[in-house]
């Protein structure tokens, strides 16, 4: 597989490393799951969150405090 954007070089080097043999169709459906965690991952790793206060009690079933 030729590496045509970041995720598939690093997929592309990550299974070799780990021995695993993988089909265009395996390949294909990572890519796709990549794209969809990709946007919010992104998000999540850009977010500015100096100032503010973690809970520590935090119940997850329920939305966060203000």
């Amino acid at each position: 597989m030729e590496a045509g954007s970041p995720f598939q070089g690093y997929l592309a080097a990550a299974v070799e490393t780990f021995g695993i043999e993988t089909d265009e169709t395996e390949r294909a459906v990572m890519a796709g799951a990549w794209s969809i965690w990709e946007p919010g991952m992104s998000l999540l790793r850009d977010a500015e969150l100096d100032g503010v206060e973690p809970e520590l009690d935090a119940d997850l079933s329920a939305p966060p405090r203000r």
